[in-house]
């Protein structure tokens, strides 16, 4: 708990120092994310332009439609993946007192994306693997049969989703903020649990609240450019702080 108050309090002295730069970097992840999904939809309305066109009729459940949705879904998924890397980066600068401009933001996201993408479908097929198997005994054998099964398969999901987010999130940090490799962030995340389990808990329940907070109106806004770049860059400090004792051992 000591180390979550020391990391809260230095995040927080360096954000009352530059604000400016924690919410600058906010600020272009949020442009750019907009940009990368009006990307995403601007290939969809080309598809139905194109359907226009050729006079062909639109059928949701086709090959066709199918594929050009999961194009559309696969690289706003693999940008946003870069973005998320840029931010963190960002983030960490801004513990330094340093700036990022836009275009280094921009070019941060596009290299560090397919790490971070690779890692998140990493992460995905980890929760699969545990939420799968419950979800085909629900659809073959507790639905209808077994009272508030829904309700139960709904908490143990979200249990689950909370679960592998929260152990991958290192590994997110290592490879976007400080350009660390898949082996070598999945490794240090299991160092960051074993070493850090306690404090690092703390703080992702913290994040993973004030990230809640950024879809309410209005205090999403003074959320996402205040507690969340301060409690992320807490939570980012922490996880390299890990790497340097880890060294230094």
């Amino acid at each position: 708990m000591t180390t979550l108050i020391d990391e809260l309090r230095k995040a927080f002295a360096a954000y009352a120092q530059k604000p400016v730069v924690f919410a600058w970097a906010s600020f272009m992840y949020l442009f750019l994310l907009a940009a990368s999904l009006l990307g995403a939809l601007a290939i969809i309305v080309a598809y139905f332009i194109a359907l226009s066109v050729l006079g062909m009729q639109f059928t949701l459940t086709s090959p066709i439609t199918m594929g050009v949705l999961t194009v559309a879904a696969l690289l706003f998924l693999l940008f946003s993946s870069g973005l998320n890397a840029s931010l963190s980066a960002a983030y960490a600068a801004a513990m330094g007192r340093e700036g990022t401009s836009l275009t280094a933001f921009y070019s941060n996201s596009l290299k560090k994306a397919p790490a971070m993408f690779a890692i998140m479908l990493f992460r995905e097929f980890v929760w699969l693997v545990f939420v799968g198997p419950a979800i085909a005994l629900y659809v073959f054998a507790l639905q209808g049969a077994m009272p508030y099964a829904d309700m139960l398969l709904a908490a143990y999901a979200l249990g689950a989703t909370f679960l592998t987010h929260m152990v991958f999130t290192p590994a997110f940090i290592y490879s976007g903020s400080m350009g660390i490799g898949i082996i070598s962030a999945m490794r240090n995340t299991i160092t960051v649990l074993r070493r850090k389990h306690i404090g690092f808990i703390g703080v992702y329940i913290l994040f993973a609240l004030v990230w809640l907070f950024n879809f309410i109106p209005i205090l999403g806004f003074v959320t996402m450019f205040f507690l969340y770049p301060v409690v992320y860059a807490a939570m980012i400090t922490m996880v390299q702080g890990t790497v340097r004792m880890e060294r230094e051992d």
